[in-house]
């Protein structure tokens, strides 16, 4: 069967209320498993950009309302302005999506230049399929740049509602948001880190950086966030291309914060542990490149693991009656 994006989302949203229900848990990953490696990528398309003239307007934009705001003064932004700010995240030129369109959201998001409503904009813009899922049925393309920074931009959001004073993010637009991250989790496979005069793409730190504020989110329940625990780590195991440029560690430092949180998630992560590493023993031995490097994306992942020394004791045991398989 070929899936699509909505399949995939359907899937996992049926798979979720297996678990809400209690009637799926010891196969959770097995089911996730099934799911993402019968998806088929195709090849990259053409990944659209601004107009050089749209790229200047944005970039002189940016730039005006950081020198109001270091100046200590109040700075206007329109709906139109933030409509404009989202559509500039798709650019590869680093200096409009990074050093401008991302910084300014992020001072803005500290000195309190967004109203609620805009922020509630952000957030639905973001989430909407042609934005969170640019290209992301293809192999290795341009596309992972917008998707990328909208997670990152996303997990900024949710944290200002969590902490702020006025929630702006609706259970239902949470629900929405839940949903479609667990489905960019399972088809994002675009592992690189920095990508030559484009700047960052990073796509696995930003999901770490979802995932750890999900986490904290006691609204949460914790079938959810163990949900989130086995669409990542299922992906781990199939990822093909090196993930080498800090996201291992980002994406530790979220599933160590929640394994100390309740001996639930310890033991559920130490048998997903224990599952990978039998998945491993019986495979061939590696003869592709793909083979090889999920095998030392697995082995690097379990390196940092072992590093960690704020591990509930039970994970940290196993990792070291392992070392013979990590070396």
């Amino acid at each position: 069967m070929e899936y699509t994006t909505d399949d995939v989302r359907e899937e996992l949203k049926m798979i979720r209320s297996r678990v809400h229900a209690g009637t799926l848990f010891d196969s959770l990953g097995s089911e996730i498993g099934r799911l993402l490696d019968e998806f088929e990528y195709d090849a990259p398309t053409e990944v659209v950009q601004l107009s050089a003239k749209e790229a200047t307007d944005i970039k002189e934009r940016v730039l005006n309302w950081q020198q109001t705001l270091y100046a200590g003064q109040p700075v206007a932004i329109s709906n139109q302005d933030v409509l404009d700010l989202m559509n500039s995240l798709r650019q590869t030129d680093p200096a409009v999506r990074d050093k401008g369109t991302f910084f300014f959201i992020s001072d803005g998001l500290q000195n309190n230049v967004f109203k609620p409503n805009q922020l509630l904009l952000m957030v639905r813009y973001l989430l909407q399929d042609n934005v969170l899922f640019n290209h992301i049925t293809e192999t290795e393309n341009d596309g992972v740049f917008y998707r990328s920074f909208s997670i990152f931009i996303l997990s900024m959001l949710h944290y200002a509602n969590r902490k702020g004073n006025v929630h702006f993010i609706s259970e239902e637009v949470a629900e929405t948001l839940f949903l479609n991250f667990a489905t960019y989790i399972a088809l994002e496979r675009d592992t690189r880190g920095f990508v030559g005069e484009k700047g960052w793409a990073h796509a696995f730190m930003h999901i770490g950086n979802l995932l750890d504020e999900l986490a904290h989110d006691e609204t949460l329940p914790r079938a959810d966030k163990i949900f989130l625990l086995t669409i990542l780590i299922e992906k781990l195991k199939r990822l093909d291309t090196p993930l080498i440029m800090g996201e291992n560690r980002r994406l530790i430092g979220f599933i160590t914060e929640l394994v100390k949180t309740n001996e639930l998630y310890s033991q559920y992560f130490l048998k997903q542990l224990k599952q990978w590493r039998q998945e491993a023993t019986r495979q061939m031995q590696p003869d592709s490149e793909s083979d090889w490097h999920r095998l030392y994306n697995q082995q690097r992942f379990l390196q940092a693991l072992l590093m960690r020394d704020n591990l509930p004791q039970e994970i940290t045991d196993y990792l070291n009656e392992s070392r013979n398989f990590l070396a």
